[in-house]
C-alpha cells in the first residue's frame, strides 16, 4: 500500500532556522506526533556549517565569513564541514525507523536513501552512482554529501545537491581538511568536486531539480506526498528553540581548544572520515581533565559520544584503561559509527597521549602539540639516537639563490640558515629537502645507510596527510610544527608536492632547539 508523506518546501531560511526545524521536525516525528516527511531547505544569507561533532574553530575561517556576511552554525547531523550557498539545495528524509525496518542507520540505509537523489540525477542526464559510505558523485567527483541523525522512534537523513559551486568562496570560508585528499588520490578541491551548472553547462531552475527529486523519492519508497507547512506545534516548538540556534553556546558546543597551553591532540584519518582527539590533562596529577572526540563521522545514538567523553573524564593517563573504556562503548553497543570501530578513536587518542608525556623532556605541553613522530614514540626515537635533520625548502627566502638547493649557506637571513647551523653544530647529517620525491629518497637513503632515527620539519596538514608513507619508510622520527601560512592553507600544495611553492614559511627553531638539546642529552648519556 503507497504511504502518504508530507511534502514540506518552506522559503529560503537563515542558518539558524534551518537547523533549529531540523532538530523540531526530528523531535515531533520521534515522538509520533507528525507525519513522515521529505523537506526541501535552502539558505539565505548563505552559511557554512560544521558538522554536530566539529569544532568552528578548526573547521571556519571566521574572520572572512564574518566579513563576507557568511553565516556559521552548527548541523544536528554529524559529516564534514560545508558551504551551503544561496543557489544549494537540500533534501532531509524525516521518517518513522519502522519505515525502513532500521534500529540504527547502517551502510545499506545509506545506499537505498542515496538511490533516489542517484535516479533523479540520471533523469537529468547525468552519469551519477552512489560511492560509499554516503556521497553521490559524477564521473568519480563528488556532487552530493549525506549524513543522518535519531531520536527515539524516528531519524533524519539529509543530503546537499551542488547546483552551482564557488570553489574560491568555499576554500576561503572552511579550513578544507586536507587530511581526506590523499584518501581519494588528488590535490585540488576543483577535481573531486563538481555540480550541475558544470556538469549540464546550464545552472537548472529550483523547481526542476525539486520536482525530479520528488518523483524519484516517491517511486523508489512507493510513496505519495502531499504539499503541507509546518504544524501549530512545530512552529511553536521551532519559535522556541530558535534562540538557542541562534547563541554561541550552541554555535561553538564542540570547543576543544579552551585552553591551548594544558591540550594535546592526535587525529587519524581513514577512508571513512577523520577523528580527532583533543586531552586537556592535569599533568602533575596524572589525570585527564576533558576530552573532545571531533571529526567528520556520523555516529549513534545522537549523545553516545558525549556520553563516552564523560566516561574518560577524570581518570588516570593511561592508555590501557582509557581505549579500554573505548572498547566496552563499542562492544556493548553504546555507540555505532558506521564502518568505524574503537581503534579508530584508539589510535589518536594513544597519538595524544605520546604528546603529553613529551611534557617529560622540559617542552611546554603546549609545544609538546606541535611535535609529531613516525616508527616510535618521541621517547624510543631518543633512545635510537637521531643523527639526521631534514629541512623543509619553503622556509628558505622566496629569492635565495639556494631555494631549491639541498645545501644552506647559512647567512643568518632566514630560520633554515638558523636551524642548519644548529644541526651542524650538533654534527647532524643536515640536508634540505626540495619536493615529496626527494623527502622519500633521503629517507630511504638514512635508512639504507645505517642511520637510526632522524629529526625534520613539516607542517602539520602535510603529517597527517603522508602519515602512512612516513610509516612505509621505517625510519624513526620526530616532526616539528612550521610557523607561518602554508602550501595547504593557500590551496597550493600540488605546487609544494613539486618542489614548485612561492611562498615563504618559518621554522619553530626556539621548539627545534629544545628538542636537539633534549637529543644531544640523550647521546651525552649514552656516550663511554
Amino acid at each position: 500500500m503507497t504511504a502518504r508523506w508530507r511534502l514540506l518546501d518552506l522559503p529560503p531560511m537563515t542558518a539558524a532556522e534551518n537547523m533549529a526545524l531540523d532538530e523540531v521536525l526530528l523531535e515531533i516525528r520521534g515522538q509520533g506526533r507528525s507525519t513522515d516527511t521529505l523537506r526541501f531547505l535552502q539558505f539565505r544569507p548563505a552559511a557554512a556549517l560544521v558538522g554536530f561533532h566539529q569544532s568552528v574553530q578548526e573547521e571556519i575561517r571566521l574572520d572572512y565569513c564574518r566579513a563576507q556576511g557568511i553565516e556559521v552554525n552548527r548541523r544536528i547531523t554529524g559529516g564534514g564541514g560545508l558551504l551551503f550557498d544561496e543557489s544549494q539545495i537540500g533534501w532531509e528524509v524525516i521518517c518513522a525507523k519502522e519505515f525502513f525496518g532500521v534500529r540504527i542507520p547502517n551502510a545499506a540505509l545509506f545506499r537505498r536513501m542515496c538511490e533516489p537523489t542517484v535516479t533523479a540525477l540520471r533523469a537529468m542526464g547525468l552519469d551519477a552512482a552512489f560511492r560509499p559510505r554516503n556521497d553521490i558523485e559524477v564521473t568519480g567527483r563528488k556532487i552530493t554529501g549525506t549524513g543522518g541523525t535519531e531520536s527515539d522512534s524516528a531519524f533524519m537523513f539529509q543530503g546537499t545537491l551542488l547546483v552551482d559551486f564557488d570553489v574560491e568562496t568555499m576554500l576561503r570560508c572552511l579550513r578544507v581538511p586536507v587530511e581526506k585528499l590523499k584518501a581519494k588520490e588528488i590535490d585540488s578541491i576543483k577535481k573531486r568536486v563538481t555540480c550541475l551548472a558544470w556538469e549540464l553547462g546550464r545552472a537548472p531552475q529550483t523547481a526542476e531539480v525539486k520536482a525530479r527529486l520528488v518523483e524519484a523519492f516517491a517511486r523508489h519508497f512507493d510513496i505519495a506526498f502531499a504539499p503541507g507547512g509546518l504544524t501549530a506545534e512545530e512552529e511553536d516548538l521551532l519559535a522556541e528553540r530558535l534562540p538557542y540556534f541562534r547563541s554561541q553556546e550552541w554555535i561553538d558546543m564542540v570547543r576543544p581548544t579552551y585552553e591551548k597551553t594544558e591540550a594535546v591532540q592526535g587525529a587519524r584519518k581513514s577512508p571513512y572520515g577523520l577523528v580527532r582527539v583533543t586531552l586537556q590533562v592535569n599533568l602533575p596529577r596524572g589525570r585527564l581533565n576533558n576530552v573532545y572526540i571531533t571529526g567528520d563521522f556520523l555516529s549513534f545514538p545522537g549523545r553516545a559520544l558525549f556520553d563516552l567523553e564523560a566516561a574518560l573524564r577524570g581518570r588516570p593517563l593511561d592508555a590501557a584503561q582509557l581505549c579500554g573504556v573505548v572498547r566496552d562503548f563499542f562492544a556493548q553497543g553504546r555507540i555505532t559509527i558506521p564502518d568505524m570501530g574503537a581503534e579508530d578513536i584508539c589510535i589518536p587518542l594513544r597519538m595524544a597521549l605520546e604528546k603529553a608525556a613529551i611534557a617529560r623532556h622540559g617542552i611546554p605541553l603546549a609545544d609538546c602539540n606541535r611535535i609529531y613522530t613516525t616508527n616510535g614514540s618521541f621517547d624510543q626515537v631518543l633512545a635510537a639516537g637521531p643523527r639526521a635533520l631534514l629541512l623543509p625548502y619553503c622556509a628558505k627566502l622566496k629569492d635565495c639563490d639556494c631555494r631549491t638547493s639541498k645545501e644552506c649557506w647559512a647567512c643568518g637571513r632566514c630560520s633554515v640558515g638558523d636551524a642548519w647551523t644548529l644541526g651542524q653544530e650538533r654534527e647532524l647529517e643536515t640536508v634540505c629537502v626540495v619536493n615529496y620525491e626527494d623527502l622519500m629518497v633521503e629517507l630511504g637513503r638514512l635508512k639504507g645507510a645505517g642511520a637510526p632515527a632522524f629529526i625534520g620539519c613539516c607542517c602539520r596538514p602535510f603529517f597527517v596527510k603522508h602519515a602512512e608513507d612516513f610509516e612505509r619508510m621505517g625510519l624513526p622520527g620526530i616532526l616539528v610544527d612550521i610557523e607561518n601560512t602554508t602550501c595547504y592553507e593557500l590551496d597550493q600544495s600540488e605546487a609544494a608536492h613539486r618542489g614548485e611553492f612561492r611562498d615563504q614559511t618559518g621554522l619553530h627553531l626556539g621548539l627545534l632547539r629544545a628538542i636537539l638539546d633534549v637529543a644531544g642529552q640523550g647521546r651525552a648519556a649514552c656516550a663511554p
